[in-house]
């Protein structure tokens, strides 16, 4: 059994600067999405304050973007993670005013962690999103270069 060795080709050295923006944009902001949803999931249930609507309405919340977030931090992420993200954190800061349009008690400590948790986590999704595209554009702007040599 012969083993085939190429001698002619240089074996590719990984971008660094991809490896860097790769590993803050699925391992770092990955892992804030997920504390923000611990937190989103844990606080209601360890205080037990407010209405059960609007604890359900946060451990629904909290699970999506635990899913999405480990599933990044698990298989790498890209802008539907980004999106599901965002739309939670959307959901979060316009559910306190819906659900209390509705006549669903809202109590001021559910309404104060869904503003801040769903501003962190659209904040967290814009900023990963800016980062995939800043590596997608580099990494298009060094195969452009890699081709004109």
């Amino acid at each position: 059994m012969a083993i085939h060795v190429d001698r002619g080709t240089v074996p590719r050295v990984p971008d660094r600067s991809h490896v860097l923006r790769q590993g803050a944009h699925d391992q770092i902001l990955g892992l804030l999405m997920l504390v923000t949803s611990v937190v989103v999931l844990l606080f209601p249930m360890a205080t037990q304050d407010g209405p059960k609507d609007a604890q359900v309405n946060e451990l629904v919340v909290g699970l999506v973007v635990a899913f999405a977030a480990s599933t990044r931090l698990y298989r790498g992420g890209g802008l539907w993670s980004d999106a599901v993200v965002g739309v939670a954190g959307a959901w979060l800061i316009a559910s306190p005013f819906v659900l209390g349009a509705q006549n669903t008690a809202v109590h001021t400590a559910d309404r104060m962690l869904c503003i801040v948790a769903g501003s962190v986590l659209v904040v967290l999704s814009l900023v990963s999103a800016a980062v995939w595209w800043s590596d997608r554009a580099a990494r298009q702007k060094s195969a452009g270069a890699s081709h004109r040599e």
